[in-house]
């Protein structure tokens, strides 16, 4: 039912049912990449370190794991989960740093 309307019946005989064979990942390369040259083991969850670059404090929720970053100054730099660093790369005055 759509805007409170039934779907009309010649659309209900035309509905289909479409399967995707699983996809399989590429094994990772033998040699270590600069992407995992930034993260730091910290049990079973890899981190990735970010630095704010920016003029004033900066907080960040990441629409993945709803996990809240707070920058409070130029220059802070915060642990970030793996799972986060494809979304937080994108945020304006972040920068991935090389963890020591």
């Amino acid at each position: 039912m759509c805007c409170n309307r039934p779907r009309p019946t010649a659309a209900i005989g035309a509905q289909r049912v479409v399967r995707h064979a699983a996809v399989s990942r590429p094994s990772a390369p033998a040699s270590r990449s600069a992407d995992q040259a930034t993260r730091i083991s910290t049990g079973a969850v890899a981190v990735t370190v970010f630095e704010y670059v920016g003029a004033t404090a900066l907080t960040v929720v990441s629409p993945l794991t709803r996990k809240t970053y707070a920058f409070s100054r130029t220059g802070a730099r915060l642990e970030v989960d793996a799972r986060d660093r494809p979304w937080l790369a994108f945020v304006p005055n972040l920068a991935i740093v090389a963890a020591g």
